[in-house]
């Protein structure tokens, strides 16, 4: 299995996706059947990733691999960050949900209401059939392809408020002072 996870450059702001595949823990002999223990997907060769704009390295981060350098699934820990402020949702596309209803709602004088009910059925089998995602409440990224975890619940606004507030406060502790800073002391 291939995971997959759009990440945010450090150093020009611009989403990236990575794709990495991942090497089987063990192979049988007589068989090309991969047996990997719960809890591991198995070894990542390149842990590091790099910008399409700018060429930006930045290392993934350790917390998501055992110390055997085995990718841990289900994740914990954000890829991209180290975070584990992480919440999950569903891969769907927000416009085409919005899409199916604009249409329900605009061909309901004609079926007196009777296509805003299909619409919502449509959009909800849709949805039903979309596969969950991770996305990190620090930095954004969307992970895709792991195994569901019950420690992470769905988006809590509240919750990404205040983790995009310390988030944001801890930009500000590392990043360097500039010489008007330094000038004025």
């Amino acid at each position: 299995m291939s995971y997959s996870f759009d990440w945010r450059c450090n150093a020009c702001e611009k989403r990236n996706q990575h794709d990495f595949p991942v090497m089987p823990l063990m192979e049988t002999l007589e068989e090309s059947e991969t047996i990997a223990p719960e809890g591991e997907a198995g070894h990542v060769m390149d842990k590091t990733l790099q910008c399409t704009s700018c060429s930006c390295q930045q290392p993934m981060a350790t917390g998501a691999f055992d110390v055997a350098g085995n990718l841990l699934d289900p994740i914990s820990v954000c890829l991209a960050c180290g975070s584990n402020r992480l919440y999950t949702q569903k891969d769907f596309n927000r416009m085409l949900g919005v899409a199916i209803v604009i249409v329900g709602a605009a061909l309901s004088p004609w079926t007196y209401g009777l296509s805003l009910v299909v619409c919502m059925g449509l959009d909800y089998g849709l949805y039903s059939f979309v596969p969950e995602i991770v996305v990190c409440y620090a930095c954004d990224a969307i992970h895709r392809r792991f195994e569901h975890n019950p420690a992470h619940r769905a988006h809590d606004p509240l919750l990404a408020e205040r983790f995009g507030r310390e988030a944001r406060q801890e930009l500000k502790l590392e990043l360097p002072e500039t010489k008007d800073d330094t000038n004025k002391n």
